[in-house]
């Protein structure tokens, strides 16, 4: 009788499972691209330009577009001039990038002429303004009042808030910009950052303090 040679020990075959790794590096490049497109469809235009500054920040973007001067390289060069500690706040919306200033640190209560201490910090911002990456942009300034008539000399927060905002572009203007980039705009009380009364009716001091500022808005 002729014995059967055994056969040899089955070896279990493994199937090479390094594709799942770019498989699933795909998949979560995916998860994040329809999650900042869902997120892009409910947000207004200044959320949007707010995310996209925070994003290529985080990101570390440079090169070519900071030689180019974008909306990203003046928000991270102004930030290097520490007018933070002038009470500026720096930011970003749809039309470009933001530079709010108190009305107080630059006139006195009523005034349209500039204090002598808000002339070097102008004078910081059109350095700026006036190099090669940003000498292409045009510049809005922005006046804007409480609903109060803080003046007593003109007939109505119009007159006031424009002559601020003219007097802001007049000096920069000094410092060898340009006045064919400019636009000074008076918007009185209609556009206020806060609300200046509560829902009673009373008014809010600390809120009628914040909207008595100047934007001076550089259009990328």
């Amino acid at each position: 009788m002729v014995k059967k040679k055994p056969s040899p020990p089955h070896h279990e075959e493994h199937a090479d499972e390094t594709w799942l790794i770019p498989y699933s590096d795909l998949l979560t490049l995916l998860l994040a691209l329809f999650i900042v497109l869902f997120a892009s469809s409910n947000l207004d235009k200044d959320k949007a330009a707010q995310i996209q500054y925070a994003l290529a920040a985080a990101f570390g973007s440079g090169g070519m577009e900071d030689e180019n001067g974008t909306i990203t390289s003046f928000l991270n060069d102004v930030k290097d001039l520490n007018l933070e500690q002038d009470g500026i706040i720096i930011s970003s919306d749809a039309n470009g990038a933001t530079l709010e200033m108190a009305s107080i640190n630059l006139f006195d209560k009523g005034s349209v002429n500039l204090k002598p201490e808000a002339l070097p910090v102008l004078k910081k911002i059109s350095l700026l303004l006036n190099s090669s990456k940003y000498k292409k942009y045009r510049i809005s300034v922005e006046g804007h009042t409480d609903d109060t008539n803080e003046s007593d000399t003109l007939p109505s927060n119009w007159e006031l808030s424009g002559a601020r905002a003219g007097a802001v572009v007049r000096t920069m203007i000094g410092n060898d910009m340009e006045v064919n980039r400019f636009k000074a705009v008076g918007l009185a009380e209609i556009s206020p950052a806060y609300p200046n009364k509560n829902p009673y009716g009373e008014p809010i001091p600390e809120n009628r303090l914040k909207n008595r500022r100047v934007i001076v808005r550089i259009e990328f």
